[in-house]
């Protein structure tokens, strides 16, 4: 279908290949940038809100008490403030971009016609996306990178004692 974004300098298609990825035709970055944020707003948005909210410590807004464990030992670290300082500090070229993404974001969570089905089942309405969860979007990789149990260590410890010494020559 179409869907008219006011702020495109240029038409811009978003196709999908016969994997389902998406395929973006563009006249620059901006528009390109704006045309993902919107395939991204539409296929992956509740994703994206996990995310944003649990590098935020604010999950538990969400899905209740039962993240408030999380939320605690993340709102801390204070992500927001510093997504929101990273954001500002970006050459304007690269702040352009990331706010056209979010533009798209927003357009297309807005051309569904409902919002995405796991709101339903939370009963919740879905925040907009904001230009510093993009920041947030990168410190929730960060935790989800991070071990904090030790278990990688054990884990890479069990992995050389049933495997052996490996040489990295």
């Amino acid at each position: 279908g179409e869907f008219p974004l006011a702020s495109l300098s240029a038409p811009a298609e978003i196709g999908r290949d016969d994997q389902g990825v998406v395929i973006i035709t563009a006249a620059d970055r901006h528009d390109a940038a704006r045309a993902l944020g919107f395939a991204h707003g539409q296929d992956r948005f509740f994703q994206m809100d996990l995310a944003r909210r649990r590098a935020a410590g604010e999950l538990a807004r969400l899905v209740g008490d039962a993240a408030l464990g999380l939320d605690r030992a993340t709102v801390g670290h204070r992500f927001r403030p510093l997504a929101v300082a990273a954001i500002a500090a970006l050459p304007a070229d690269q702040k352009a971009e990331l706010t056209a993404y979010t533009e798209g974001v927003n357009a297309g969570l807005g051309s569904l016609p409902k919002s995405p089905w796991e709101y339903a089942v939370l009963r919740a309405e879905p925040a907009p996306w904001l230009i510093e969860d993009c920041g947030l979007v990168f410190y929730a990789m960060v935790l989800e990178l991070q071990n904090s149990t030790g278990s990688y260590e054990h884990n890479l410890t069990s992995l050389r004692d049933v495997m052996g010494e490996v040489s990295v020559d």
